[in-house]
């Protein structure tokens, strides 16, 4: 993922981190710098599926984070799928309202 301001590379690494490179383009030539960490955090393994973005601003990130505390190995495991949703947004509404 390419920074808005042109020059900061960002990318997952396989253990959850978000690294940064400054590069620049000489010619046909692309030049990475050192990576190095961007956030000490890391991010839930969702496998191949992108689990960060970066912000407008260039300056933050919106990501998906492993849980914490003491529910955290519970609710990792836990997902809720609604299926038929009108269907049951209709049965909880009073009669007669719209």
């Amino acid at each position: 993922m390419l920074s808005k301001n042109g020059r900061d590379l960002f990318y997952r690494t396989e253990d959850g981190r978000i690294m940064v490179a400054t590069y620049t383009v000489r010619g046909d030539t692309f030049v990475a710098g050192k990576p190095r960490v961007w956030a000490d955090k890391r991010l839930a393994n969702t496998g191949l599926t992108p689990n960060f973005d970066l912000a407008p601003d260039g300056k933050r990130f919106v990501v998906l984070m492993t849980a914490e505390g003491p529910e955290s190995s519970d609710a990792q495991g836990h997902v809720t799928l609604m299926m038929n949703f009108f269907d049951e947004l209709r049965r909880r509404m009073p009669q007669g309202s719209k």
